[in-house]
């Protein structure tokens, strides 16, 4: 069969002359075959300008020119684009997540004139580019404790000025942890006390001060700081008033509407998903003395709301300092003395920030105003400071849970239904005014289960709206609501796009034999029902998690497709011990076992993340987050040649190290692997063993034929299926391809193996294995690649190259359950050949002895 188009082409002319399309929850191209997305976040260094360098740990200009900052070039220059859209390309990965911060195109204000017209057009460019390869994107509206300022990602500074913060105070008084200033504070008064500080401190950022301040104002400051109200950015409404959410949310999606006006009408672009990992701030607040241990990293300094509001106005506070642990994630290490002498977080109405002063007045930015002069929480009588007791006092312990505005106090408020939702309906109607019928990525707040959501013919229908309310409400696997605004995108447009992170291994840093299923763990899971041992309990612990998330998906929310929008690990694990040695093994074994439960429940993803500005000095640039699958230390260890001096690359890679479709590469061998991505039907499971390079992929006919007229071409491409083989594994090798009832044609050059199956019975599954023809052989070049280019460590290590080969392939080719059943066996002879020896000891004793009331002389 000849085909001008690989598997993994994506673009328009490849599926058919069409865009792709969902329907009956699947993605599917104009043959109507299923298409399987598989594909990288590009890049996590999108998050940071380039000008000036924005890396999370520089300092220099990280204040000063917050408004002037320049993304171009983010994720790389257009000229280095074509490499990295072919590497992309070779490595089987047609789909991009791209991340767009709101910082980048709206930093100037908020206003449509403030758009940063030069970095839109940037990426415009390289869309353009991005369709040459047959590669597709999506815009993530990417953000990360709400900014950079307050220690994550996303927002401009300006926002903080809407809400009256000061945005230079935020770490003296505890509303922030910032990489740089951490950083700076280091340089200029050395480490001081050992309070630890790295890439797993930020997410506690969520529960600080400005962070989780700006998030409640986004999604419901109107109904929670009525109070503040700022000019709207209508033009037909001039002068008049609007509340802060209104503003805020007005802003952001007037940003990203205008990207959307150029991107989405490009070949390359199938939608925009509005927000990356939403938190509701202080919306429903659990308690205000302390934060939920079970949902709420608690981690470094950790003030509870009410002290830190208290610090926020200048008041000091002794403050606990959270530390890892085992069994439990953190514990109380001890108490510091947070102490802002007396500088409040919070413009007053004649001093703007330092800032503020040094860029001069801006006519947008002026309008915005300093707030309520004072802490707004305060002002709205949520909290006072008691002079006697030298204490903060809570007034208003429910204050985040109801609305307080004119006519509706006291109405309660759920973030899901009333927040989240209506939010989601304004973001996707204004980004289809570009181009209808656009999809819409939506995933929940991190580690939750998205709660019910009700379809557009369920609304339609009283009774069974009522019956769908009922069991919404009753249901116990997530927050216990209804979401009952229609949604983005409709039974077309819609995509469930949720995360997934081992955060065990996230948090940890480490691997090793045993892995933990943490969403069981912090739902009441008994802990020994919650390990898993060996690779192939990790695969199992995985699959339950993800397939979990999958059951649960379905339902609240039917059949939709599900794109698993971040799943990746930190490559630095077990104290970087791969980049002094080059053998990733358990960072192989990590992905491996990620990507296999993805495959076995036929879910698509986007890898976190591919990012070519990643170093080992500071990893991926952000918070020390160090995820890349690629390394920009080409010169791994030849610090003359501007290098890292001992920086060893992937062993795995050592033979593709040369070329620069595969060169900085990290765990590729499990990362590129092959899979069915154009499917003549549905996609049942996908199987891969690196270690013998066997793939299997089972597939079943739709229920119904389709019943359409056309000719015979085109009825045998709508029953041929496209897997992608990748050369990466298979080029220059032998294999064998055996099916259950199919023609296959295999095209080396497009990586591409087509396969038209007879059988067309409604329902009918399919079967296609790939295998080497000597697959033992290549077993056993493995062990001597690994044996040749990784040099010994450890005990275990040491004693495993003193044993034959034969040897040690049988026992790497043993599952979990058989090693510990041999184990459990040797444990118990040796328990046995103990017990007989101690009993003969005692015999031989007893024989030996004198009897009982002679004496020997």
């Amino acid at each position: 069969m000849s085909s001008r188009y690989a598997a993994h082409d994506l673009s328009d002319a490849a599926i058919g002359g069409s865009r792709l399309r969902i329907q009956n929850g699947q993605f599917i191209d104009s043959s109507g075959r299923t298409v399987t997305l598989h594909g990288v976040n590009v890049a996590g260094s999108s998050k940071l300008p380039t000008t000036p360098n924005g890396l999370s740990h520089l300092h220099e200009g990280f204040y000063e020119s917050h408004r002037t900052v320049s993304f171009v070039g983010r994720p790389f220059p257009l000229s280095e684009a074509p490499l990295h859209f072919a590497r992309l390309r070779a490595w089987g990965l047609p789909l991009i997540r791209l991340l767009v911060t709101w910082e980048s195109i709206a930093h100037a204000g908020p206003r449509k004139e403030d758009i940063d017209v030069e970095y839109i057009d940037y990426l415009e460019q390289l869309l353009k580019l991005m369709a040459d390869f047959g590669l597709k994107c999506f815009i993530c509206a990417h953000q990360d404790v709400w900014s950079r300022f307050s220690g994550g990602s996303g927002a401009p500074g300006w926002t903080f000025q809407v809400a009256g913060l000061d945005i230079e105070t935020f770490s003296q008084t505890g509303a922030a942890y910032i990489h740089c200033q951490d950083e700076k504070h280091k340089q200029q008064n050395g480490t001081g006390k050992k309070e630890a500080t790295g890439a797993f401190l930020w997410p506690s950022g969520y529960q600080k001060l400005a962070a989780s301040t700006m998030a409640t104002l986004f999604w419901a400051g109107d109904a929670l700081a009525p109070k503040l109200a700022l000019d709207s950015l209508d033009d037909q409404k001039d002068g008049q008033k609007v509340g802060v959410q209104t503003f805020l949310q007005s802003a952001y999606i007037e940003a990203f509407g205008a990207l959307a006006d150029r991107l989405l009408p490009l070949e390359a672009c199938i939608g925009f998903e509005p927000m990356n990992e939403p938190h509701r701030g202080l919306i429903n607040l659990h308690d205000f003395h302390s934060w939920n241990y079970d949902t709420d990293l608690h981690i470094g300094h950790y003030p509870s709301l009410i002290q830190a509001l208290a610090l926020g106005s200048g008041y000091k506070q002794d403050v606990k300092f959270y530390v890892k642990s085992w069994p439990f994630p953190t514990r109380v290490s001890h108490t510091s003395t947070i102490d802002p002498n007396g500088r409040s977080c919070w413009l007053s109405p004649t001093t703007g920030s330092d800032s503020t002063a040094e860029q001069g007045a801006v006519d947008s930015l002026a309008a915005l105003g300093h707030g309520l002069g004072a802490c707004l929480w305060r002002q709205h009588g949520v909290w006072e400071w008691d002079e006697s007791k030298q204490v903060p006092v809570v007034l208003q312990y429910d204050y985040f849970e109801k609305d307080h505005r004119q006519g509706r106090q006291g109405e309660r408020i759920e973030w899901y239904r009333d927040c989240f939702g209506p939010f989601l309906k304004r973001f996707s109607e204004r980004i289809n005014r570009s181009r209808p019928g656009a999809f819409t990525f939506v995933e929940p707040i991190p580690n939750e289960f998205i709660p019910p959501w009700i379809p557009a013919r369920v609304i339609e229908d009283a009774t069974l709206a009522a019956e769908y309310k009922q069991a919404a409400y009753t249901q116990k696997y997530a927050t216990r609501t209804l979401i009952d605004t229609p949604r983005p995108g409709g039974e077309t447009g819609f995509v469930y796009a949720p995360h997934f992170y081992d955060l065990n291994v996230l948090f940890g840093k480490m691997h090793s034999w045993m892995s933990v299923n943490v969403q069981g763990l912090s739902r009441g899971m008994f802990l020994p029902k919650a390990l898993y041992f060996g690779a192939l309990g990790l695969k199992k612990n995985y699959t339950a998690q993800m397939g979990r998330i999958k059951e649960l998906a379905r339902a609240s929310l039917g059949n939709v497709p599900i794109v698993v929008g971040e799943v990746g690990i930190p490559f630095d694990i077990n104290s970087k011990h791969a980049y002094k040695t080059g053998d990733y093994s358990k960072q192989h074994e990590l992905i491996d076992a990620l990507i296999s439960a993805m495959e076995k429940l036929a879910l698509g993803f986007t890898l976190w993340n591919y990012n070519p500005d990643n170093r080992v000095e500071y990893g991926d640039g952000w918070n020390f987050e160090d995820f890349s699958m690629t390394n920009g230390d080409h010169q791994h260890a030849d610090s003359s040649a501007g290098g890292t001096p001992g920086l060893q690359p992937d062993f795995r890679n050592a033979a593709h190290e040369q070329d620069p479709l595969y060169r900085g590469g990290r765990a590729l061998e499990v990362i590129i692997r092959p899979y069915a991505v154009k499917v003549a039907g549905t996609l049942v499971a996908t199987t891969f063993d690196v270690d013998t390079l066997f793939f299997e992929v089972h597939w079943k006919n739709p229920a119904k034929p389709a019943e359409v007229e056309e000719s015979d071409a085109d009825a045998k491409k709508r029953r041929t299926t496209e897997i992608f083989v990748p050369a990466y594994h298979y080029r220059h090798k032998r294999f064998s391809i055996t099916t259950t009832d199919a023609e296959t044609v295999f095209d080396a050059e497009l990586q591409t193996l087509f396969v038209t199956h007879k059988d067309t019975r409604p329902n009918a599954v399919h079967k296609l294995k790939i295998e080497l023809e000597h697959p033992q052989a290549h077993r056993l070049h493995r062990l001597r690649e690994r044996r040749a280019l990784v040099r010994p460590h450890g005990v275990i290590d040491r004693l495993e190259r003193l044993c034959p080969e034969s040897i040690v392939l049988r026992w790497n080719a043993m599952s979990s359950g058989q090693i510990w059943s041999i184990v459990l066996v040797l444990m118990a002879v040796l328990l046995t050949v103990w017990t007989v020896d101690r009993h003969m000891s005692r015999f031989m004793t007893s024989r030996a002895a004198p009897p009982a009331g002679k004496l020997e002389l």
